[in-house]
């Protein structure tokens, strides 16, 4: 393998010398082919080193690939990463859980000494103490909680790349500038191991360079993992209409209150949090990270007293997704930028990979270039051609996945332009904005993604307790 493959799998932004415009201006047809070497590579590696993976390889006959497309019969669901008897975690067996995590990730979890663990968070502190695992988890709306084990490397050079996306200007090289220290709005907990939450450390260390002053949190303590999974069992037996059938660990459940009262002074705290950092903040250079629902109303009430442009020029604000279901009205883009003073970016991102794809002028997500993406047909999870337009559920392989296994298919239903450049001057792939939820789609409570390689992560997991 030769060096240039090594640097741009493994360390791929000083491949690109920490510049956006160079990440995102390679020749389309060369990217392609190192991203085809650097697939072949990365599997051949997680098939030697991953379990879980080398047995659904076996299974399906796969030695190794060579094409894009190669590699689909082997991608595992979302929901693998929560594929584990869901009793464990009820009973804290966190000893047969870290067996069960660790067919899944290339970091040697066996010698970890947990045998004093009493919760969900100590126990994912006690493996990231003793070994190089950074553990993330989801939020947990369907009833229980994702466990993804990434590593120090890929989640440090990933908010490196994050705050070059921010602050650095596509075709121009970066100048120190585009590296500032800025202060930080973030309208949630001050720490926790869901999703966004998970990587505030690091959001403190290349934002803020590490002044915890310059990080302005709602609420400074941390959110627990042991809470978000009662709150994720309530929401799930709430929708199915169970709540009175719900059985939770009595220690667990005497923290119902807890969550209730959090949970209802959240419509108070937030827009009081908001005027408070817009007032304190005031023509200082910030970046926020918010709803779309949270901003334009804090920016319909300044703008009511008078208020305008808050933030220096050089600020950034970002959201994701849309609206997140919040009907706003007509030109609250308007709004809120004669507001705060800025616009706002977007990104499209899951916890499963390394990358958010962030927006462009055009109005498209641009897939990082260590990202290959994939539209499946969605009930079958055949490959689309990898030509013209195509609409389907949205598959991935990230071959800077070093930690966990790269190949992940998605409940989103998106829209790739294989063929097409954008306007905006990125030569990477890039996807329509109109992301949907195959759920929401279907008006399901959950989509069901029907993966063989998920499959045998269940049979695993019940074939590992059969053997207890």
């Amino acid at each position: 393998m030769s060096t240039d493959l090594q640097t741009f799998m493994n360390t791929p932004w000083a491949y690109f010398n920490n510049s956006i415009t160079q990440m995102h201006s390679v020749p389309r047809e060369e990217l392609l082919e190192m991203q085809r070497q650097a697939m072949v590579a990365r599997v051949d590696e997680h098939i030697e080193r991953i379990e879980m993976v080398a047995k659904h390889a076996q299974r399906v006959g796969i030695t190794s690939v060579n094409e894009f497309d190669d590699v689909v019969p082997l991608f595992f669901a979302h929901t693998a990463y929560k594929a584990y008897p869901a009793k464990l975690l009820e009973d804290r067996r966190y000893d047969l859980l870290t067996r069960w995590l660790d067919k899944l990730t290339t970091i040697d979890l066996s010698t970890v000494d947990l045998t004093d663990c009493k919760t969900i968070d100590g126990w994912l502190e006690r493996l990231e103490d003793e070994t190089d695992v950074q553990m993330i988890t989801s939020s947990g709306t369907t009833g229980t909680i994702s466990l993804i084990p990434k590593d120090t490397h890929t989640t440090v050079e990933g908010m490196k790349v994050w705050k070059a996306m921010m602050f650095q200007t596509f075709g121009k090289e970066p100048t120190p500038e585009d590296d500032p220290i800025v202060d930080v709005i973030w309208p949630s907990f001050s720490g926790g191991r869901f999703g966004n939450v998970r990587m505030i450390p690091w959001m403190k260390r290349e934002f803020c360079h590490d002044d915890d002053a310059r990080f302005h949190a709602l609420y400074p303590h941390h959110i627990d993992s042991d809470l978000m999974l009662l709150a994720s069992k309530m929401r799930a037996a709430a929708a199915k209409g169970e709540l009175d059938r719900l059985e939770v660990d009595p220690e667990l459940a005497a923290r119902k209150d807890e969550l209730i009262e959090m949970q209802m002074r959240q419509a108070t705290d937030v827009p009081e949090f908001m005027a408070r950092m817009t007032s304190e903040l005031a023509g200082k250079q910030v970046f926020m990270m918010s709803l779309y629902a949270i901003m334009y109303e804090q920016a319909r009430a300044g703008l009511e007293n008078g208020l305008s442009n808050t933030f220096a020029p050089n600020s950034v604000l970002l959201s994701g997704g849309g609206a997140k279901g919040v009907v706003l009205p007509e030109g609250y883009m308007d709004v809120i930028r004669q507001f705060f003073g800025n616009d706002v970016k977007e990104g499209y991102a899951f916890s499963e990979h390394n990358g958010v794809h962030f927006s462009c002028e055009e109005d498209r997500y641009h897939i990082q270039p260590w990202v290959i993406p994939y539209v499946l047909e969605p009930e079958t999870n055949e490959p689309l051609p990898r030509s013209g337009t195509q609409t389907g559920r949205f598959g991935v392989y990230d071959f800077y996945n070093q930690s966990h296994w790269g190949g992940v298919i998605t409940g989103d239903e998106v829209t790739v332009h294989f063929d097409e450049l954008c306007p905006c001057g990125r030569t990477t792939l890039h996807i329509d904005k109109a992301i949907m939820r195959f759920s929401e789609k279907a008006g399901a409570e959950e989509d069901k993604i029907s993966c063989a390689a998920t499959s045998t992560v269940l049979d695993e997991a019940v074939d590992f307790l059969k053997g207890l």
